[in-house]
């Protein structure tokens, strides 16, 4: 498994996996346009992108994406880590994140809690993690 930023042209192989986990929200259009206005990092192995993340100037933790058969191997620790360190980086007090049901439990380990009142449908609900 290698971390790396994301690289221009991988656009088909992320959208991909936004698909292939259910995430139809967002035109493709919205979603690219979402992720040029972020610090995208990529896990792949064996050159297959099996999981991807991105952290928004303002500490949203946007997408944050591990292949089903890859999911409990170690990716999206990876991906927090970065999403933490990147967090550092931009000396940001806060990380913000809409996280399905499945994901809850995952971030509530990384000490995100949920917002009170701001579930979003039945499957969603806003998590957030104080940094300082």
């Amino acid at each position: 498994m290698r971390l790396r930023p994301y690289q221009p042209g991988e656009e088909p192989k992320l959208w991909d996996l936004y698909l292939r986990l259910g995430k139809t929200g967002q035109s493709r259009q919205q979603w690219l346009t979402r992720l040029q206005c972020s610090i995208p990092f990529v896990v792949e192995y064996d050159r297959q992108v099996i999981g991807y993340a991105n952290l928004d100037n303002d500490g949203v933790i946007d997408h944050f994406f591990v292949r089903e058969n890859w999911q409990g191997r170690g990716v999206g620790t990876l991906l927090m880590e970065k999403m933490h360190k990147q967090a550092a980086n931009q000396r940001l007090s806060v990380l913000t994140a809409l996280v399905c049901r499945e994901s809850q439990s995952f971030f509530a380990r990384w000490g995100f809690v949920l917002e009170p009142g701001q579930a979003v449908g039945a499957d969603n609900a806003f998590m957030r993690k104080n940094l300082r």
